[in-house]
C-alpha cells in the first residue's frame, strides 16, 4: 500500500515507477495516468492502449474487462469514463454507476459531480446520478465551501447552494468559487474580491488578481504593477512598480481621433468590402495610390483591422464588423463618429458652461433621409448586439401587449416578438424612422405628445439617457399614465457607479451630441420616484447595460 501511494509516471508516460525509480510492473501501455485511492487497501489507474481505455491495479492487471474510449482517475470512488462518445461514471469494478449517460461529465468532489446534457445545459448529480437540483445551466463548476459557481444563459455568473438555490443573486461576468470566505469577481471594470452576500470588500479593480491566503492577495493593477493587499483592499507592499509611461499614455489619450479619421477613411473607401486582396488590387479599385493605401492598411494592423496574408490583407474577425453586408455592420458608425458625432465634441466647453442649447439630434437626424438611413443602421447594430438576451429576461406572457417606446427600426421589438410569440409586440417611434422598419406592428410615436397606447409592458432601451433630467421625467410620467394595471416599464440603461468613472467618457459624449446623461441608480430612483414608479428589479447583463424595472407606486 505505502509502495503504490508512492508510485509515480515514468517520463515515457508509458508505465509507472515505485519510489525509487523502478518500474512497478512489466507491462507498458501507450498511456497512463497516476494511481487514485479507491479504498484504504485499493488504488487504480487508468490507462490506454491504441483506441481502448481500462484501469490496472498495482500489478499492471486490468481491474475488470470492460474497455473504453477514454477512462480518468477515481474520485470519491469512482471514475469518468467516455464511450461512444457518451459520458458517465464507473465503479471499481468497471460497472456503471448509475443509468443515464451525457455530453459530459466532471469528477467527484465532495460526494457531487458537474455534468452536461444533450442541450449543453449544465447540473450537478450526486453518486446515484440524481440531480440535486431542478434548474440548469450555461455552465457550472464543482461545489467548495458548499457553494458553486453557475452561469446563466445571459453570460453573466452567480453561486448558488447544493439545493440549487442562488447564494446572493449579484451577477458577475466572471466568477470563482469561495476560499476561505471570498471568492475572485470580474465585472466590466476588473477583477475584485467578495464576500458571501455578494459584496466587494474594496472599489478598486485589478487585471488579475489571487485569492487570499492569510489574509493576503497578490493581485495586478492595470499599469502592470504588482501589489500585496489585505482583505479591507489596502497595499501592504508594492512588489513590482508600474511599467506604464504616463507621458507616452497622456499623448496617446490626445490623438484618440487619429483612430476615429483612420477606420472612417479606411470605410469611406469602401476596403473592407475589397479585402482579402493586395495594395496593388486596392489601389486598381480605388484608383487610389499604391503606397499610401498601404500605409493605411498597415496602420488597420495596428488596430487588429487587417493582418497580411500570402502577399495580401484580409479582414480579422475584428475587422469584419465593417463590412458593408455584416450583420451588425458598424460602416454607419464609423462615419458617424468623424463626421456629425464629432462636432457636438467641438461645442463641449459651452455645453458645461450651459451657454450652448441643448441639439434635438433627433429631429435634425428624421429631417434628413439619407442620414436617418445610417443613423439607424448604427443604431440597429448596437440592438442587435446588446438585446437578444435581454428580452429572454422580462417576464411576459400571452395575450400581454408590450410597448417598444423610442424603438428605432424595430430590433429589440423582433427579438420580443421571437421570444415571446403570442404577445402582441408594437414598435413606436418618429414616423421617419419607424417607415425604415421592416416590423410589422409599428406606429408613428411622439414620445412627448400622449400616448395612444396602454400596454402591459413597456421598454424604454436607451431612451432616457438621451435626454435631460425634465424631459426624462415627462418621459416616464407618459409612460406611467399610459400603463395598464399591475404593468411594468423596463428601462435599458448603463448605470454609472457611485463610486467610481466608469462610463464618464459615455456620459459627456450625451452632454455634447443630445444634451442627455448617464446616470447612477441612485438618479434613476429619484426620477421613478417624481413620476410615481418605484424600482423592482435591477439585473446586470453581459454588455455594458442594466435592465431596470419599475412600477407604479399605486400597485
Amino acid at each position: 500500500m505505502n509502495s503504490i501511494a508512492k508510485t509515480t509516471v515514468s517520463p515515457c508516460g508509458k508505465h509507472h515507477l515505485t519510489e525509487r525509480n523502478k518500474k512497478l510492473y512489466e507491462a507498458s501501455f501507450d498511456q497512463v495516468l497516476p494511481f487514485h485511492l479507491i479504498s484504504k487497501n485499493e488504488q487504480l489507474a487508468p490507462v490506454k492502449v491504441n483506441q481502448e481505455a481500462w484501469h490496472i491495479n498495482a500489478s499492471g492487471q486490468p481491474a475488470y474487462v470492460e474497455r473504453y474510449d477514454e477512462t480518468f482517475g477515481f474520485y470519491c470512488g469512482l471514475s469518468a469514463v467516455k464511450k461512444n462518445g457518451r459520458w458517465f461514471h464507473i465503479t471499481s469494478n468497471g460497472k456503471p454507476a448509475y443509468k443515464n449517460t451525457y455530453s459530459f461529465v466532471g469528477n467527484f468532489q465532495q460526494d457531487i459531480c458537474v455534468v452536461c446534457d444533450e442541450n449543453n445545459k449544465y447540473f450537478h448529480i450526486d453518486k446515484t446520478g440524481s440531480p440535486l437540483y431542478k434548474e440548469k445551466w450555461s455552465y457550472c463548476g464543482d461545489f467548495r465551501e458548499g457553494f458553486s459557481v453557475v452561469q446563466s444563459n445571459t453570460g453573466l455568473s452567480t453561486h448558488i447552494l447544493i439545493n440549487g438555490d442562488i447564494l446572493h443573486n449579484q451577477w458577475f461576468m466572471d466568477l470563482d468559487v469561495y476560499h476561505k470566505g471570498y471568492a475572485r469577481a470580474r465585472d466590466q471594470k476588473g477583477w475584485h474580491h467578495i464576500d458571501k452576500r455578494g459584496v466587494e470588500l474594496y472599489s478598486t479593480r485589478y487585471a488579475n488578481i489571487e485569492p487570499f491566503y492569510n489574509g493576503c492577495s497578490r493581485v495586478e493593477d492595470f499599469s502592470g504593477a504588482l501589489f500585496i493587499i489585505n482583505e479591507q483592499g489596502n497595499t501592504l507592499r508594492t512588489i513590482r512598480e508600474t511599467n506604464k509611461d504616463l507621458f507616452s499614455e497622456l499623448s496617446a489619450d490626445m490623438v484618440g481621433y487619429w483612430k476615429t479619421f483612420a477606420i472612417s477613411t479606411f470605410v469611406q473607401l469602401g476596403l473592407p468590402d475589397l479585402l482579402p486582396a493586395t495594395t496593388k488590387e486596392v489601389a486598381k479599385g480605388t484608383s487610389c495610390s499604391e503606397d499610401k493605401l498601404d500605409r493605411l492598411l498597415s496602420a488597420m494592423n495596428e488596430l487588429n483591422i487587417t493582418f497580411k496574408h500570402e502577399g495580401g490583407w484580409k479582414l480579422t474577425d475584428k475587422g469584419q464588423y465593417l463590412l458593408s453586408n455584416h450583420t451588425k455592420t458598424l460602416a454607419s458608425a464609423a462615419l458617424e463618429y468623424s463626421d456629425e458625432l464629432l462636432t457636438p465634441w467641438k461645442t463641449l466647453t459651452g455645453a458645461i458652461h450651459s451657454t450652448v442649447k441643448d441639439p434635438n439630434v433627433f429631429q435634425e437626424v428624421a429631417s434628413n433621409p439619407e442620414r436617418c438611413d445610417s443613423h439607424h443602421r448604427m443604431l440597429n447594430s448596437y440592438a442587435l448586439h446588446d438585446y437578444e438576451n435581454i428580452a429572454k429576461l422580462l417576464n411576459i406572457t400571452a395575450s400581454q401587449t408590450v410597448f417598444d417606446a423610442g424603438g428605432g427600426t424595430g430590433a429589440f421589438a423582433s427579438f420580443l416578438q421571437k421570444a415571446y410569440p403570442a404577445a402582441n409586440v408594437i414598435l413606436g417611434d418618429l414616423s421617419e424612422v419607424v417607415k425604415l422598419s421592416c416590423f410589422s406592428n409599428k406606429l408613428n410615436f411622439d414620445i412627448f405628445s400622449e400616448w395612444e397606447v396602454h400596454p402591459d409592458h413597456i421598454i424604454l432601451a436607451r431612451v432616457l439617457h438621451d435626454w435631460p433630467n425634465e424631459k426624462a421625467l415627462t418621459i416616464l410620467k407618459n409612460a406611467e399614465k399610459t400603463l395598464k394595471k399591475n404593468g411594468q416599464i423596463h428601462i435599458v440603461e448603463m448605470l454609472l457607479n457611485d463610486n467610481d468613472s466608469f462610463g464618464a467618457l459615455c456620459d459627456l459624449h450625451l452632454l455634447a451630441a443630445t444634451g442627455g446623461q448617464e446616470r447612477t441608480l441612485s438618479e434613476l430612483k429619484l426620477l421613478a420616484k417624481s413620476a410615481g414608479l418605484r424600482i423592482i428589479n435591477v439585473q446586470k447583463t453581459k454588455t455594458l447595460t442594466s435592465l431596470i424595472t419599475m412600477e407604479s407606486i399605486d400597485e
